[in-house]
């Protein structure tokens, strides 16, 4: 998340919004990103409805309805603002403009080359780049939701499978092994509490009531304080 945050603090208007889709709503790029219509955005019901080229020809996988998350709301309604009136698409302006133009030729979307941009904007926010560049910003969000909600939900909303997010998405985190780690010490030290705090409740009930077989002067002491703790 830090380096997101480096990210859009370097990016124009058109790459903010590009990298805020990606990272904190987990739109692909640039199919998803750059069709993204403000006629199916919901700012007000927080829903948008993301329609899908990759799956468009699977029966039922056309779109998908995701959740305007807090994240990603700020820049949503920073491009509302800036956005002229009459504009189409989200992803708006003469840069994303050439994007999509580039769609339209022979070798549509392998043609509209987003890489290199998107590096340049890497090392301009002081980072190293990282493998499958925009896959994994899908792949960070999904594992940040698979946080809070059940994968089935998180799956729908990304538009994978569970197979395909446990496989090839979903990450494990320095922050797994640091909760494991604390839920561990959390449970030791209650390990090591809990018999000293028995031995201290056994000890004050042994010393309320003198053992009958102490208290008959027939019978021998078993131990030379009979209070003493057994």
């Amino acid at each position: 998340m830090a380096d997101a945050d480096k990210l859009l603090a370097v990016a124009n208007p058109c790459w903010r919004l590009i990298v805020a889709l990606c990272r904190f709503a987990g739109l692909r790029n640039p199919t998803e990103t750059l069709t993204l219509r403000w006629e199916n955005v919901g700012l007000a019901a927080g829903r948008m409805t993301v329609t899908s080229p990759k799956t468009e020809h699977i029966d039922g996988k056309e779109y998908r309805v995701v959740p305007i998350f807090a994240r990603l709301r700020p820049y949503l309604e920073d491009a509302w603002e800036l956005a002229a009136p009459g504009t189409e698409h989200v992803v708006s302006g003469p840069q994303a403009d050439g994007y999509r133009a580039a769609v339209n030729g022979p070798a549509s979307w392998a043609g509209c080359n987003m890489r290199e941009t998107f590096l340049k904007l890497i090392r301009r926010a002081g980072l190293q780049p990282w493998p499958k560049l925009f896959q994994n910003l899908r792949a960070s969000c999904e594992t940040d939701l698979m946080q809070q909600h059940p994968i089935h939900v998180v799956t729908a909303w990304i538009g994978n499978t569970p197979k395909i997010a446990i496989g090839h998405y979903l990450q494990t985190l320095d922050t797994d092994f640091e909760k494991a780690v604390k839920g561990g010490a959390e449970s030791g030290a209650r390990a090591a509490q809990n018999p000293a705090q028995t031995r201290a409740n056994t000890t004050e009930r042994e010393t309320t009531t003198r053992p009958k077989t102490l208290e008959n002067p027939r019978f021998r002491p078993l131990v030379s304080d009979p209070d003493g703790y057994c």
